[in-house]
């Protein structure tokens, strides 16, 4: 495979998270025009669950394996072979519980096909990152907009002959096999996987990455499964959509902070990396605020006229969404800089105080308002994590938030006459 650098994977990085996201978003738009407002709230719920699966899934092997797989083809091919063969009980025991669980919900293909989409994720990652550590992102890229491509096509074809939940979450599930398996077939000319690491070792390396991770994806998710514990179908399709458009919208500030890390590991003085980082902290405060001002006063007038009236319960959500867009943009910029000088423990507590607010104002907010409340419980958790890793930046990265004032230089000094 090809090497590339910094510049050219971060372009392919950009253009494979920017197809990933555009299909993502298309198909929520289209499914819920196509679906019933109860089927796509099971829809909505089994695409959150199925997130959920994935990260837990994953365990943090996609991030390990893309760092460490670096060091070479036979430890590559160790580590992902001994990350699949650790990881292995657990899918089959998620997929085992999918049909009871299903019954239990009293929508056992749903189950079946949640389980499906979570383990091919899971999957999907492992060998994604197999690829990222030759640094050559252009697999990544191709197998992405494939499946955006593919799982569109999905849901137009199902919506107009089987507009079920159940059988698109396996459609999805499908796409994401499909497109991987030139992947796996070529993974020998890449990897050694003749050796392994022990199980053990595997999962003592990826398992605190897994949890940081796990904590992220569940506090991103879990509106939308309180919703459909604690409120009705009506109310978690509302705002699912409002969701899926807000944080949407955060692909352009994301452009700015993908492209960060790498510029940051580039810089050789705390003062450049700071200054760089900045830089890019002005500009996604300024495309954030701008993106998000410009959605809220659209994105409300034109969802009953392209999902239809039933939908009109969206824009309020979406509108306070909004408002947690440039939070999200700056935490992610703030996130990203601590995260390039090593830096991980503020993160970790950031996500889990998150999760925890998160969680408490959605058992507290969604009986009472529904929908808004999901999004009030966003934004306050939101808020939440970036008082967090502001402190923290104060702290470990001085002059990132608040410029520092120049030194003032002393009087110079009459230089002394010399003696006569």
């Amino acid at each position: 495979m090809k090497t590339r650098g910094l510049g050219g994977n971060s372009l392919l990085a950009l253009a494979g998270d920017g197809a990933s996201k555009a299909g993502a978003l298309l198909v929520v738009l289209l499914a819920a025009r196509f679906l019933s407002v109860s089927e796509f709230a099971l829809l909505a719920t089994g695409l959150a669950a199925a997130g959920v699966l994935t990260s837990l899934l994953d365990l943090g092997s996609g991030t390990l394996l893309a760092r460490d797989g670096a060091r070479g083809r036979s430890e590559r091919g160790a580590l992902f072979r001994g990350l699949l063969r650790a990881r292995v009980p657990l899918a089959l025991a998620v997929l085992l519980a999918a049909p009871l669980v299903g019954l239990l919900v009293e929508h056992p293909l749903a189950g079946v096909a949640v389980a499906l989409l979570g383990v091919s994720g899971a999957l999907a990652l492992s060998v994604l990152a197999l690829y990222r550590s030759c640094q050559d992102l252009r697999p990544e890229a191709i197998q992405r907009l494939a499946a955006a491509l593919l799982s569109v096509g999905a849901v137009v074809l199902l919506g107009l002959v089987l507009p079920r939940a159940d059988a698109l979450l396996g459609a999805l599930a499908l796409v994401t096999i499909v497109t991987l398996v030139p992947l796996l077939r070529g993974a020998p000319r890449i990897a050694d996987l003749e050796s392994s690491t022990g199980r053990a070792a595997a999962l003592r390396l990826a398992a605190p990455i897994g949890l940081l991770a796990l904590a992220t994806v569940a506090y991103y998710r879990a509106g939308t499964l309180v919703l459909a514990v604690l409120a009705d179908a009506e109310e978690t399709a509302m705002f699912s959509v409002a969701a899926s458009i807000a944080f949407g919208l955060l692909m352009v500030p994301n452009a700015i902070t993908t492209a960060l890390l790498p510029r940051l590991a580039a810089e050789r003085s705390s003062e450049d990396r700071i200054a760089c980082a900045r830089r890019a902290l002005g500009w996604t405060v300024a495309v954030a605020i701008l993106v998000a001002a410009g959605a809220a006063l659209v994105v409300p007038v034109a969802l009953p006229v392209a999902l239809g009236p039933e939908y009109r319960g969206a824009g309020a959500p979406f509108a306070l969404l909004c408002v947690g867009v440039p939070l999200i943009a700056v935490s992610g910029v703030v996130g990203t800089t601590l995260l390039g000088v090593g830096r991980l423990r503020p993160l970790a507590v950031q996500v889990g105080l998150s999760l925890a607010v998160n969680l408490a104002a959605l058992a507290l907010l969604v009986p009472l308002y529904g929908a808004v409340g999901a999004a009030l419980a966003t934004v306050a958790c939101e808020l939440v994590g970036l008082v967090i890793l502001a402190s923290a930046a104060r702290r470990s990265l001085p002059g990132l938030l608040v410029r520092r004032p120049s030194a003032i230089r002393a009087p110079a000094r009459p230089s002394r006459a010399p003696a006569a």
